[in-house]
């Protein structure tokens, strides 16, 4: 009997494995869409909340950003914090820092949480304001 409990035991933590959703992988380069939900101007600087969509799918939501970006010497200094659901790119928080110009459109990512821990990076505003952004990130 007591070998039967054990085996049971054994095989019903087996299927248990098995039937968890395996780790979303890490993608270092892929693209997403930014939509603006929310945005504040507090005289210098500028707060914003937007929803991260699937290129190709805008019907598709895969993740969220909030941050913000100061007026310096005709730049502004930004800072961003990303989350991604896993469906693209990976899973968890990436934190974008850098400053933006009339020819410079690159942003730094310097760290992240989940499948981002221990990424560095860019992140390359393209399209109609900025609407397209491009990641490329190494570890």
């Amino acid at each position: 009997m007591r070998r039967l409990a054990i085996g049971a035991i054994g095989t019903i933590a087996a299927l248990l494995v098995l039937a968890l959703p395996a780790p979303a992988s890490f993608d270092p380069h892929f693209a997403v869409i930014t939509k603006n939900v929310e945005s504040h101007q507090d005289g210098d600087r500028t707060r914003f909340r937007d929803k991260l969509i699937q290129v190709g799918n805008r019907d598709n939501q895969i993740g969220r950003l909030q941050g913000h970006c100061r007026e310096h010497r005709r730049k502004f200094r930004c800072k961003v914090l990303a989350h991604l659901n896993g469906e693209v790119g990976g899973a968890g928080f990436l934190r974008i820092n850098g400053n933006l110009g009339p020819h410079d459109q690159r942003l730094n990512v310097v760290g992240g949480t989940g499948d981002f821990v221990g990424v560095a990076g860019k992140a390359v505003l393209a399209g109609p304001r900025g609407a397209r952004v491009e990641l490329s990130l190494v570890r």
